[in-house]
């Protein structure tokens, strides 16, 4: 997977970024990559947010790589103040990362698909069961009474090779 090229630019970064912590993170993503080395007291007026909160979603950010700091003394006050920038190459690692982890789920579901036999009544809402759980519940769904029949997985795992096989693709 280390070899996946994952070039992201800022508006994906605003996506990711949105994803990953919601609006006010990709507003204080966004407003830095126009204005990078801001503080969190100028983000704060910009934006018309609490500072406190813009520092919580900045560290949160912080945490995961995603945007960096650089701590400055004012030459006055003696007071500290941090001038925050986007990672954009992290924001890029980050992705890699969750793609791996992603091809890793699917691997393991794919594997539990293909080891399993499955039972199912038929009825919305309800789920599959594996063969050991019908069997202890005498083919009958504990949820709704009815039957349970064989339940055929072979489009979840065609589907499944499908989404390994486009992600694969690109590492």
């Amino acid at each position: 997977m280390t070899g996946i090229l994952i070039i992201i630019d800022d508006e994906t970064s605003v996506e990711i970024t949105k994803l990953i912590g919601g609006q006010q993170s990709s507003e204080i993503v966004q407003t830095l990559l126009k204005n990078p080395g801001m503080t969190d007291e100028e983000l704060a007026l910009q934006l018309s947010v609490d500072v406190k909160d813009i520092r919580k979603i900045l560290h949160r950010l912080h945490d995961l790589s995603l945007v960096s700091y650089e701590i400055l003394r004012d030459k006055d006050t003696g007071h500290r103040f941090f001038r925050w920038r986007v990672q954009s190459d992290q924001i890029a690692g980050f992705t890699r990362a969750q793609i791996q982890r992603l091809i890793s789920r699917l691997k393991e579901k794919l594997e539990y698909e293909k080891s399993h036999e499955f039972y199912y009544c038929g009825t919305p809402g309800c789920r599959r069961y594996p063969f050991e759980e019908a069997m202890n519940h005498l083919f009958r769904c504990p949820v709704c009474g009815n039957p349970m029949n064989h339940f055929d997985n072979e489009k979840i795992k065609k589907a499944i090779e499908c989404k390994l096989s486009q992600l694969e693709k690109k590492s």
